[in-house]
């Protein structure tokens, strides 16, 4: 038994020790008239064994009963006593108020991710997510995975993300976005459907372990859908065939020397309604616009320097480490994808 549970459960009986004290006072010693206020003074000087002075002089019924209400009042308190100080070293007490504050937290997280699932693939995007400043809370169904999600320093909930509940209290209805990353196609398909019920215009990255899965996925909600196998076959046959691509694309995800990202113009910003000449955007960036996908979700792959950028426009840029930073240099009013 739990040491919370333990200690409510020992001050219960000892409050049951002193109200059937009180109330055998009354009966036992009836002939003396006691009043309620003397019983109970009578029980609680028993139980506290202070040694004060009776009330009236007991009966030898009376005082049979005084042994038994000290002998279970002893045993009665030692067992809360052992049970307090058990709350304390087992860290359940801690335990409790990191609860507190982890719900606190999740009440106020906005704009975020919600991660379902901690396991292998789950706690390398958790660890990418925070190293790039994305805010996120993990869904994790296994509590032995609270200590490491803890120790990660990781918010987190443990509850079953196939369920609403558990997705709203997650922040749902607040979240910019929701990844499925459990090893069960199933499970992923059923998360997906119901997030996608709930929030319908949610971005949604669904794991699939099977390739066959990818199609399910994609008509419960998914708008993305991951198949680690596909993407691993993949990524191997292009290091045999384009090794150096490869690394190019790699140096680019890592953001030192060169950096691959994404900018959305917005409506006020000098690059909207101008050519990518005229904005000499590479002259003062050092970036090269490699695609811009317009507001209609046409994409120009490969843009001349007379493509005209307008307002809503996804540019992807490759450039210096910082791309985006110059970038809000020269147009303020657009923001980072």
């Amino acid at each position: 038994m739990r040491p919370g549970l333990r200690l409510i459960l020992s001050i219960v009986a000892l409050f049951g020790v002193y109200v059937v004290g009180t109330i055998g006072y009354l009966v036992i010693e009836v002939d003396r008239h006691p009043s309620v206020l003397d019983a109970a003074y009578m029980t609680g000087i028993t139980l506290a064994t202070v040694g004060y002075r009776e009330v009236w002089d007991l009966s030898d019924h009376g005082r049979i009963w005084t042994l038994g209400v000290i002998t279970f009042g002893i045993a009665t308190v030692s067992v809360a006593f052992t049970s307090l100080i058990a709350l304390f070293v087992s860290g359940e007490l801690r335990s409790l108020r990191e609860k507190k504050k982890m719900d606190t937290a999740l009440e106020r997280i906005r704009d975020h991710v919600i991660l379902c699932g901690y396991g292998r693939m789950g706690s390398l995007i958790a660890n990418d997510l925070r190293q790039r400043a994305v805010p996120f809370v993990v869904v994790d169904i296994k509590p032995e995975h609270a200590d490491r999600l803890r120790e990660d320093g990781v918010p987190y909930l443990i509850a079953d993300a196939t369920e609403e509940e558990a997705l709203l209290r997650a922040g749902l209805m607040r979240a910019k976005a929701l990844v499925t990353a459990v090893p069960s196609d199933a499970d992923n398909v059923y998360m997906t459907l119901t997030a996608h019920t709930l929030r319908p215009e949610l971005t949604i990255i669904a794991r699939a372990e099977q390739p066959t899965t990818e199609a399910k996925l994609r008509r419960a909600g998914a708008t993305r859908v991951i198949c680690p196998q596909v993407i691993g076959a993949n990524f191997v046959v292009n290091v045999l065939t384009r090794p150096n691509v490869v690394d190019f694309f790699e140096i680019a995800d890592r953001g030192v020397d060169l950096e691959m990202d994404e900018y959305v113009v917005g409506g006020e910003s000098p690059l909207a309604g101008r050519s990518l000449r005229e904005s000499m955007l590479r002259e003062q960036t050092g970036a090269m616009v490699v695609a811009i996908k317009h507001a209609d979700g046409k994409t120009l792959f490969n843009p001349d320097a007379g493509a005209v950028v307008t307002a809503g426009d996804m540019l992807i840029l490759v450039g210096p480490a910082g791309v985006s930073s110059r970038l809000d240099g020269i147009g303020s009013s657009g923001s980072r994808g």
